[in-house]
């Protein structure tokens, strides 16, 4: 039963940072609140029922009550594994960046279009044969036609009126930010594949 200052949505983890001794605070990309920090009591103790709900790319109902400055989950339940996407290094770095590019291109404002279009592209990730890397440029010029920074294919304008938001600096800054995003992810792949 929920509670008035109760909120339930699905979301996926985007990543945690430790909080206190056994807390994390966690990100999670919603359609209906866009990017948030939650606070989840405990999930560092090995035997944390909640600990999955923490992970990266925990696929989840969250239940999440209003509390300070953070929301706090109350409760978690997995909706579908998208584990998948750690199969092998690049379809790991492919997809940590469709989901740090999704939540950049989210924000903090709700955006279903953009969750249903997030999991579409892990799930394709996952079970297509395609390259990574080509399935990951696809994704964020998807992201930029959306966003309406590029025209979309065969047409020769932006499709959104805000002619401002889609200036050729702006896009270009943008599509700077996100290739930066491969660049980090892959300049980590490589320093870890030396490690080991």
């Amino acid at each position: 039963m929920t509670t008035p200052d109760e909120i339930i949505t699905s979301a996926v983890a985007l990543g945690a940072e430790d909080y206190k001794e056994s807390d994390k605070l966690v990100r999670l990309v919603t359609p209906d609140l866009g990017v948030v920090r939650v606070h989840m009591r405990g999930v560092k103790k090995e035997k944390a029922k909640l600990k999955f709900a923490a992970m990266p790319f925990a696929f989840c109902e969250y239940s999440l009550i209003r509390r300070g400055g953070f929301y706090t989950v109350k409760t978690a339940s997995p909706i579908e594994s998208l584990l998948g996407v750690t199969r092998s290094p690049d379809t790991f770095v492919v997809a940590s960046v469709i989901l740090e590019a999704t939540a950049e291109a989210t924000g903090e404002t709700p955006a279903p279009a953009l969750f249903v279009k997030l999991l579409e592209g892990l799930k394709k990730l996952m079970y297509s044969g395609a390259e990574p890397y080509s399935l990951g440029a696809s994704y964020v010029s998807g992201l930029l036609e959306i966003g309406g920074f590029v025209p979309a294919a065969g047409e020769k304008k932006p499709c959104a009126e805000n002619t401002e938001a889609h200036s050729p600096e702006k896009s270009l800054a943008l599509l700077k930010r996100y290739v930066k995003l491969f660049e980090n992810k892959y300049v980590c792949k490589i320093k870890s594949a030396v490690l080991l």
